[in-house]
């Protein structure tokens, strides 16, 4: 019975299917709110008017990923279509090269079980449903990954063209947006664990010949263009210098002080940014800059450690309510009796809550592939999905915990791929009785799709 119903199940569920199903609900919210922006493109969609007006603006982001919606508003116009359609297509492409990833370890049945679970993740939905810079980086990174595991052996100056190609498609993704630097991470750690061995110095020289000369590949696909980008657009960093400080004190009649107050005397200091360097540098500075100061006006959820945590740690976070008041009247006889009110809440972006089983994966996923990795029985993936995990979320956690830092729910988003592509893996390591495995694989899957139904975004009632 079980094996019937998973057959009957997985017979209508294809990978092209689950695109376009994902696809095709992308463009039922695309125009959802049609005249507001939702959270961050507040600030891009403005940035990318800059662009097409070759103003310098938003510095402390590269300019690529904003460029995309730029592209957007150029061909589609400045509306709530021409700014949401690129970020759109990106993902659907980002969950074509993750299929491919997927497959690469999986084979095919389960790769479309992990695609289905990052394309209905509720995070990864919004996210490339909005004209923001996350899905567009992370394309490129996926497209990055999959060239680096592939590896053909056409070569050029004795590295695989596919190489070279996926040195080319980090760097693009960095100049989207700067948190690929925590995808990079991953290749070079994944180069050293699986591809260099320690053990002969004439082995040694040429693979780190080719790690060093694939690192400037992509650094000067970044450094090329930011200063182009620079000298054209010349953008400016703003910031607050204090010129003075003193204490007003006014005593009353009595001599006793009734005012005690702090005059500070700012002016704004506008440095031109030049070149790549100085960029990189203003980049950096402004994300340390993002520090807790009060305690009381952080949520929780701008804690990294509270992400994973399987209860409910945190309210949702709304990205954009939009709310309207619907009047009931109660009549007797033609007589209004009663007047009730109900708030709505047609369109309601939450884009991440406390009720998110793909992340609580993570404790699960990292012992597991440790535990392959430490008997010395692991694999590829295991080695992959552990780096992928540790080296974006281990730095969301030093920056909370030690820094200080402010880091927001939806930095998460680097890590949950490398999650949804775990699950299917570790279920069907663990279960070898394939019936089960099959029942297991698909009740994850509806409680993925429930959660998603609870936060889509298009909704009636107040949530």
């Amino acid at each position: 019975m079980i094996k019937s119903f998973y057959n009957k199940f997985t017979s209508l569920i294809d990978v092209k299917v689950v695109i376009l199903i994902i696809f095709a609900l992308h463009l039922f919210v695309i125009s959802f709110p049609l005249k507001g922006m939702v959270f961050d493109e507040a600030f891009y969609v403005p940035a990318a008017r800059d662009i097409l007006n070759v103003v310098g603006s938003n510095p402390e982001h590269p300019f690529l990923g904003k460029a995309w919606i730029a592209l957007g508003i150029y061909v589609f116009g400045d509306n709530w279509f021409g700014w949401r359609i690129i970020p759109t297509f990106f993902s659907v492409l980002s969950l074509s090269v993750f299929y491919l990833i997927s497959k690469r370890f999986l084979g095919k049945n389960l790769a479309v079980y992990a695609t289905a679970m990052l394309g209905f993740e509720v995070m990864f939905f919004i996210h490339g449903s909005l004209a923001l810079l996350e899905v567009p980086s992370i394309f490129f990174a996926f497209l990055s990954f999959w060239l680096y595991l592939e590896r053909k052996e056409r070569k050029i100056l004795k590295i695989s063209l596919y190489y070279w190609l996926s040195a080319l498609s980090m760097g693009l993704a960095f100049l989207s947006k700067e948190t690929a630097a925590f995808y990079v991470i991953i290749i070079i750690f994944l180069y050293v664990v699986t591809r260099i061995q320690f053990t002969y110095y004439k082995e040694l020289l040429p693979k780190f010949y080719k790690a060093i000369v694939l690192l400037l590949v992509l650094a000067g696909v970044y450094i090329i263009p930011v200063t182009i980008y620079d000298v054209v657009y010349q953008p400016t960093s703003s910031t607050e210098v204090v010129i003075s400080h003193s204490i007003v004190q006014i005593p009353n009649e009595e001599g006793i002080i009734v005012d005690n107050s702090t005059v500070t005397n700012t002016a704004t200091n506008k440095i031109t940014i030049n070149n790549a360097l100085e960029h990189l540098i203003y980049t950096v500075s402004y994300a340390s800059g993002l520090t807790i100061t009060n305690e009381s006006d952080v949520n929780s959820g701008n804690y990294a450690w509270n992400w994973i945590l399987p209860i409910p740690s945190y309210p949702p976070s709304p990205y954009y309510v939009e709310s309207t008041e619907v009047r009931h009247t109660t009549k007797n006889n033609g007589e209004i009796v009663g007047i009730t009110t109900e708030t709505r809440h047609p369109v309601s972006w939450y884009g991440i809550g406390t009720i998110i089983p793909i992340w609580w994966s993570i404790w699960l996923i990292v012992p597991f592939t440790a535990f392959n990795i430490l008997r010395k029985k692991g694999k590829e993936i295991d080695y992959f999905l552990l780096i992928w995990i540790a080296g974006t979320y281990l730095p969301m956690l030093y920056t909370s915990g030690v820094v200080g830092r402010i880091v927001y729910p939806f930095y998460f988003i680097q890590t949950v791929p490398a999650l949804a592509l775990g699950i299917p893996y570790m279920v069907s390591s663990i279960i070898k009785d394939k019936p089960i495995r099959n029942l297991i694989l698909v009740v994850l899957m509806l409680a993925v799709l429930a959660v998603f139904v609870l936060y889509f975004p298009v909704r009636v009632n107040e949530f």
